[in-house]
C-alpha cells in the first residue's frame, strides 16, 4: 500500500463553503410556493444565527442573543 504524501501546510482541508456550493447543492424544487418558504424560513435562520454570531464577536453574553433568536424562529413558526 503506498501513502499519500502530506498535503502543503497552508491546505486547507476544511475550506469555508460559500453561497454556489450550497446552490449547486440542493436539488431543484419543483414546486415554485414550496421554495419561497424554504427560502424564507433559511433567511430567518441565518439572521438568528448571524444575531448571535454578532454578540459573540462583541464579547457580550451570548445568553440574551440565544433567547433572542428562540424567540423569534419560535414566533416566525
Amino acid at each position: 500500500m503506498n501513502q499519500r504524501s502530506k498535503p502543503p501546510a497552508d491546505y486547507d482541508e476544511n475550506p469555508p463553503l460559500g453561497e454556489d456550493f450550497f446552490a449547486e447543492a440542493r436539488p431543484a424544487l419543483e414546486d415554485p410556493e414550496l421554495a419561497r418558504v424554504l427560502a424564507a424560513k433559511s433567511l430567518e435562520y441565518r439572521e438568528a444565527l448571524r444575531s448571535i454570531i454578532e454578540a459573540h464577536e462583541a464579547g457580550e453574553p451570548l445568553d440574551r442573543a440565544i433567547a433572542d433568536a428562540r424567540a423569534a424562529l419560535t414566533a416566525a413558526q
